[in-house]
């Protein structure tokens, strides 16, 4: 949000004052810092200590009470671009040992961490954007850093109100994804977990640049770079092989998207990135319609492949410049999609693929669809009401030292980069900000249909079936998908060129011309529209060998007479030589129900006894004998 106009810090700081304030008791939590007359720089962290007065939820806290909540060594230091215009500093604290180390400890109630902001909010007067911001984002699912108020005091002098801050790290309590070594450097410990962002470079920044520009350039500049900043691994620890990796992978999900197959179900960018996310991601910045949304502080995470390590959006930060505060872009207005805006003002744009993505049916669909699911909740502009006047009367007491000692914030002639509107008190700050809440909310249910499309796609699972290369089979459809609306055909694709497929009313029909896995997705579309893609589903298809010349001499498996059985059969099988044996039962369709044998056995004859409990219907049934690399699926039926 850095806007380096000469003349805007001129008019900032020519009229304001930095009044003396003296606090002695607060509802708040207190912290006081003692730099020992250390200035406090921009880098890198000096040592300092520094004390927290918290007695609890609801309790009075005085200026001459204990240090009851932190008491020791802080590393502290500005933070930062444009706000380091402002006289009230905001600042990164790490907490350290006696012996200068970093240590973990929770702070006024939040998990324990050694790495905390203290955000001073200068820009916004009602000093609550950011506090909702992340409580949205909370409330939709994903992790946003969790906020308390408290005053600050650094040397004797009051500084105001300030956010404690969880800084955005990897962490259980946090982002909580794989921890990184620096010997992950192959495999699937190489694919993460990393934490990057889209934002300016400083000096020793671990980074690369895209290979495509942003857009939305205003003339006559050229459009500007796309930086991916590296956070996690931190810039100490991060090795080359893992920086080579994330590049080429974010570089293949950005490639994705400038082809003509960018929303292919296979070849597209879906298999790149964590879609629920960005659709979280999307509201979240939209409904707030963030000035740096996407460009600035737009943070994204991966974790392994092993755990679904797909690029994740978020967690949100920095959300001080949103709500209809700022003064270029638009960013007044409740109306207008950050995604789409064009042209862009300022030097820095955002990726080129932001509004590709959000153009892409499939995604507006998601978002239309998850919009109108959680909007009585997550977005009810009664219960934020609610919430943000809980949290204006919390800061009653404390705001009022706070403007005594800025009171420069509630002056109309002066202008504060970038509020958009002055207002001479705090009350009308809160009503512009209620008011543009209320009327984003309406914008946004206007503009996103409530006529979406949806499909309950069943999740995936691996199903053996039954099947003879270049006959046909038939599923039925509500193994794939359950309740739809506003869909008008259901189709599916496959990544094999020898599987075909055929919807006919309530049936699926597969033909491939060989066996093995077939991977395949569902496209659901609304008149020509695809507007759903399933997850991917992989069937395996095992043959029933009945040939005798295909037997192994070595092995066989057979189930004794008789057959159809009930209530119990014996199932035979010989083994060319002793390993770790599983013979498994499994329906129709292919979901496993029993197993029967799942231990090591010796080389040659065995028989194992299959009865049947009261949860088994009538029907074809198949087992399947797996020993090294042999395996054997048969028929059997039961009749009841």
């Amino acid at each position: 949000m850095k806007k380096t106009i000469a003349f805007i810090v001129i008019v900032i700081f020519a009229v304001n004052t930095n009044a003396q304030v003296t606090l002695t008791s607060s509802n708040l939590p207190i912290v006081i810092i003692n730099t020992s007359g250390q200035n406090i720089p921009d880098e890198p962290k000096i040592t300092a200590t520094m004390g927290v007065i918290y007695n609890g939820e609801g309790k009075r806290n005085n200026i001459t009470d204990p240090f009851n909540n932190y008491n020791g060594k802080i590393g502290i230091e500005i933070r930062g671009h444009s706000s380091q215009m402002f006289p009230k500093k905001q600042y990164s604290v790490e907490l350290r040992d006696d012996s200068g180390n970093s240590f973990n400890a929770s702070l006024i109630g939040l998990p324990s961490e050694n790495d905390w902001v203290f955000n001073a909010n200068y820009t916004d007067k009602t000093l609550l954007r950011n506090v909702l911001a992340y409580k949205l984002g909370n409330t939709l699912g994903m992790y946003a850093t969790r906020t308390k108020f408290f005053e600050l005091i650094i040397n004797n002098q009051y500084m105001g109100i300030y956010i404690l801050q969880e800084r955005i790290k990897r962490d259980r309590n946090r982002v909580n994804i794989t921890k990184m070594e620096t010997t992950d450097i192959s495999g699937d410990a190489l694919t993460g977990g990393y934490i990057i962002h889209i934002d300016r470079i400083d000096p020793g920044d671990k980074y690369f640049v895209s290979n495509y520009p942003s857009v939305y350039p205003s003339v006559p500049r050229l459009p500007s770079p796309i930086y991916y900043l590296i956070r996690v691994p931190n810039k100490t620890d991060l090795q080359p092989a893992q920086l080579a990796y994330i590049k080429e992978y974010v570089g293949k999900f950005e490639t994705s998207l400038t082809k003509t197959t960018f929303n292919d179900p296979f070849e597209g960018y879906y298999s790149f990135i964590d879609v629920d996310s960005f659709v979280d991601y999307f509201l979240a910045s939209e409904f707030t319609k963030a000035t740096d949304a996407y460009r600035l502080s737009a943070f994204l995470h991966k974790d392994r492949d092993s755990k679904n390590g797909k690029l994740a959006f978020g967690p949100m930060w920095d959300y001080d410049l949103s709500f209809g505060l700022a003064d270029y872009n638009n960013s007044w207005l409740p109306s207008g999609w950050v995604a789409q805006t064009n042209p862009w003002e300022g030097t820095i744009s955002p990726p080129f693929w932001i509004k590709k993505i959000f153009s892409d049916p499939v995604i507006f669909n998601k978002i239309a669809k998850r919009w109108h699911t959680i909007k009585e909740t997550v977005f009810d502009p009664q219960l934020l009401m609610k919430y943000l006047d809980e949290q204006a009367l919390y800061l009653t007491e404390a705001r009022n030292r706070n403007f005594a000692k800025w009171p420069d914030l509630f002056n109309t002639n002066v202008y504060v980069w970038p509020n958009k509107y002055r207002f001479s008190n705090y009350n009308d700050e809160l009503a512009y900000f209620k008011n543009w809440v209320y009327q984003r909310y309406d914008w946004m249910n206007k503009n996103l249909p409530a006529a979406y499309s949806d499909i309950d796609w069943k999740q995936p699972g691996k199903r053996w079936l039954l099947y003879q290369a270049g006959k046909t089979i038939k599923l039925p459809m509500s193994l794939f998908y359950g309740t739809v609306k506003n869909i008008t055909s259901v189709s599916f694709v496959s990544k094999n060129s020898g599987a075909e497929f055929s919807v006919l009313g309530d049936s699926l029909s597969i033909t491939s011309s060989s066996f093995g896995e077939v991977i395949f997705k569902g496209l659901a579309k609304n008149g020509s529209t695809v507007v759903s893609i399933s997850p991917e589903y992989r069937i395996n298809l095992a043959t029933n060998v009945k040939d005798e010349s295909r037997l192994h001499s070595e092995y066989y498996l057979e189930q004794n007479y008789p057959n159809p059985f009930n209530p119990t059969t014996v199932i035979s099988y010989k083994l060319q030589a002793a390993n770790h044996v599983t013979l498994k039962v499994y329906d129709i369709l292919g979901t496993e129900i029993v197993t029967l044998v799942d231990e090591y056995k010796s080389a040659g004859n065995h028989s194992t006894l299959f009865a049947l409990s009261s949860s088994f219907a009538s029907g074809v049934y198949f087992y399947r004998l797996t020993s090294g690399s042999f395996s054997e699926t048969k028929k059997l039926t039961i009749m009841k």
